[in-house]
């Protein structure tokens, strides 16, 4: 499992899926979540014969390993949308308007193994005229400081907290909840269009600036070791291809329970009500409790169905890195 946002536990968040896997075929996941992007396409390099490994992976994995290591099982979807976006902000008093404003600045992001926080940005610059050197190779870029290597939350984090850091590229679920939606609507119509995160654009502060925004990229995949052939293998994948956003959702209590938070017994049993609204403007929260709220939404898992796909489906991420110039071996 890859580490999308470092303040995620995402061994609770895959709970549901576990579960219910777990449930119908009488076997017993282990979680593993990876250090980095890379870690997890190395588990899934070096699995052979005997090794059983379903992976929550990159969608810069699928061309990366190929059909020969990985067969993909299906690509998660999120409440509709088969594809989502990088994108670059800054802070809403930076005075950058514009992409090209960013020569000469620091700019923070996820490795390049990550398509949408690490190589969809710098296609970005590279599109708007900025000299991207060797940065997609792990060297540096010649018209800004490249800053890679955390997650898609930290990348925004280091934004808001670091004066040094001008902008930042993130998935669109890092960044978008910090854009007012009237910047989205007229200036980025696929975004508005396509994105369930518009849903929560400009409910988190600080407020922050939408520079650009990737074309559309297929959502990541769930992929599967090709040596493994056993016949459990293809009936999990089927089931996982038919669980529906209803069975993905936590119980609230249990959800609570294992983040040990403190919030109040209504609110949780409105969020297992599907006929209620969790509202948390209904409650009198504090401070505390409104932190608490709001690492119960992060873990809630972020897809809400996994449709059929295979990897011509993926092509779009080829197409980033030949022009990036990204040996796919260096993903």
């Amino acid at each position: 499992m890859n580490p999308a946002e470092d303040t995620i536990d995402i061994e609770i968040q895959y709970q549901p899926l576990f579960e219910l896997i777990e449930d119908e075929f009488d076997v017993e996941i282990e979680g593993l979540p990876t250090s980095s992007y890379s870690g997890t396409m190395e588990q899934l390099d070096r699995a052979s014969d005997g090794d059983r490994i379903f992976a929550d992976t990159s969608p810069g994995a699928v061309p990366n390993l190929g059909p020969e290591e990985i067969d993909v099982v299906g690509m998660r979807e999120a409440f509709g949308a088969e594809r989502y976006f990088g994108t670059l902000v800054t802070t809403a008093d930076s005075g950058i308007t514009e992409v090209a404003d960013l020569e000469g600045e620091a700019v923070a992001s996820a490795d390049v193994g990550s398509v949408s926080g690490g190589m969809a940005p710098l296609w970005m610059l590279q599109d708007n005229g900025l000299d991207i050197g060797n940065a997609a190779q792990g060297g540096s870029a010649e018209d800004f400081e490249w800053r890679s290597g955390v997650a898609h939350d930290l990348a925004v984090e280091e934004l808001i907290q670091d004066d040094t850091i001008a902008a930042a590229g993130a998935g669109e679920f890092a960044s978008i909840p910090h854009v007012p939606e009237d910047q989205i609507e007229g200036d980025f119509p696929d975004l508005y269009e396509i994105s369930p995160e518009v849903d929560i654009a400009g409910t988190r502060d600080p407020e922050l600036r939408l520079l650009d925004v990737s074309p559309p990229i297929p959502r990541a995949p769930i992929v599967v070791n090709t040596a493994w052939e056993e016949d459990l293998r293809y009936d999990i994948e089927e089931f996982m291809r038919g669980v529906t956003a209803e069975e993905l959702d936590h119980d609230a209590f249990d959800l609570a329970d294992a983040l040990d938070l403190d919030l109040p017994d209504g609110l949780l049993e409105d969020y297992n009500d599907p006929d209620a609204s969790a509202d948390p403007d209904e409650y009198d929260l504090d401070d505390d409790q409104e932190d608490d709220w709001q690492a119960f939404d992060d873990h809630t898992l972020w897809f809400s169905g996994i449709v059929e796909a295979d990897h011509d489906d993926y092509e779009p991420v080829r197409d980033f890195t030949d022009d990036l110039g990204i040996p796919l071996d260096d993903i």
